[in-house]
């Protein structure tokens, strides 16, 4: 039988949290560098990331490059109804702690979902083919499809997995690119 979901978001989790702090920054070191080098990434003026939090890779390393690099980032602010709106991430950017316990930006301009190049779509796993398993909201689902630009996961090695073991659903975006950490 398939597991749920629910029970690969909380396998993962748990998988997240127990990787070793040596393990994780030579992880993350390793999918920092890939994305620097990608061309998704050299290419790209506007770049959707998030604010990450706890267990997750770190977003703050992309957000301050590509900022350094002239890149215009914006970040997400939840609304009603599951929708979500991308404001410019700047020192100007006024963040406020939602009742998730994630930063979000409370003002700035909304960055147009056809703006983007690259969107560097969070989620708990991600398969090599490009199906992914988010945090369970829907939020990326309904948001995705109103973009143009390459959609790219980065994926420490808790996250990766061949082949989706879970069903995929008809309103599931596939992602353009998998970004896998290797420890070696």
């Amino acid at each position: 039988m398939m597991p749920s979901k629910a029970e690969i978001r909380q396998q993962t989790i748990h998988a997240l949290t127990a990787m070793a702090v040596p393990d994780r920054l030579r992880a993350s070191d390793d999918l920092y560098q890939q994305l620097w080098t990608s061309t998704a990434y050299q290419q790209a003026t506007t770049i959707a990331t998030t604010i990450s939090g706890g267990f997750e890779l770190a977003t703050r390393p992309i957000i301050e490059r590509a900022q350094a690099d002239g890149k215009i980032v914006a970040v997400p602010q939840t609304l009603p109804h599951r929708q979500m709106a991308f404001h410019v991430m700047d020192e100007t950017t006024t963040l406020t702690r939602t009742k998730f316990g994630l930063m979000e930006p409370q003002d700035n301009r909304v960055v147009d979902p056809t703006e983007f190049d690259l969107l560097l779509v969070p989620g708990l796993v991600f398969a090599a083919t490009g199906e992914r398993v988010g945090f369970g909201g829907g939020y990326y689902d309904r948001y995705l499809p109103k973009t143009t630009g390459i959609k790219l996961a980065l994926a420490l090695p808790a996250q990766q997995i061949a082949q989706p073991t879970w069903p995929v659903d008809s309103f599931d975006i596939l992602l353009d690119a998998v970004l896998a950490a290797n420890l070696k």
